[in-house]
């Protein structure tokens, strides 16, 4: 096990925005970020599955060959068909765009769309130890439905959760993470971001997580801040890494 990890996870891949994301990864690769991992959404929006383009799964393939982690990331991403709950609006409608699709999800709906995306996930021969939920929002039973459908882990914004046993267990790590959706988050979040990696490398951190979001990349001054991060990060020694070195084989 490497003592000091940097965990970068390139975030909301599908086949509808699979030209960004392979630009994306490519510069990640250029910065020294030599595995990753990816969190795709089986069927994004209702729109289109993965089954349904042979090249971005061809191009996911060449990923996990090369060493990055295929994670589950949701079913759908978005909200259709689950109940809204007044207390919850926050979160979805602020916090996420209408995305937050495992927050105040029904069991069978949930384990449905667990086991259909893991489905996939085996036909495309990419084996997958994680699921991840949309903007990293959901309620306690989702950890034992996890468990049920034999996934290893998940992950929180603040923790790493390994499901191996009947009690989870957590690695605290607060990942690293940008919202884009206007110029204010824009700017509190790399006010943010800037404290919170002086804070991993004055607290000595073993582990660093840094989340990356297809539109991160659509603003220089963030994408920059993005990039002198993770290469500081490298420049100390942490070797980039993905979530399932840290759960048995």
């Amino acid at each position: 096990m490497i003592e000091r990890s940097l965990f970068v996870t390139l975030h909301d891949i599908h086949p509808l925005n699979s030209s960004k994301i392979e630009k994306q990864r490519e510069q990640l690769l250029s910065w020294g970020v030599s595995k990753m991992g990816l969190l795709i959404i089986p069927y994004y929006h209702h729109k289109k599955s993965i089954e349904e383009d042979e090249k971005f799964c061809n191009w996911v393939t060449s990923r996990i060959q090369a060493g990055d982690e295929p994670i589950i990331h949701g079913f759908y991403h978005d909200r259709l068909g689950i109940t809204e709950k007044i207390s919850q609006l926050f979160w979805t409608q602020f916090y996420t765009q209408q995305e937050a699709e495992f927050l105040n999800i029904e069991e069978k709906e949930a384990i449905e769309r667990l086991v259909q995306a893991k489905k996939m996930f085996m036909n495309l021969g990419w084996q997958s130890k994680g699921f991840i939920a949309p903007g990293w929002l959901y309620e306690p039973p989702l950890l034992d439905w996890l468990r049920k459908e034999r996934f290893s882990y998940t992950a929180a914004i603040d923790r790493i959760i390994l499901l191996e046993s009947s009690n989870p267990s957590y690695i605290y790590s607060f990942s690293l993470c940008w919202s884009n959706r206007s110029l204010w988050r824009r700017s509190i979040s790399q006010v943010w971001n800037g404290w919170l990696k002086n804070n991993c490398i004055k607290r000595k951190k073993a582990y660093v997580r840094v989340a990356v979001h297809p539109e991160d990349s659509d603003y220089r001054s963030l994408w920059s801040q993005l990039e002198r991060i993770v290469k500081h990060f490298l420049d100390l020694g942490m070797e980039p890494q993905t979530y399932g070195i840290l759960v048995k084989s």
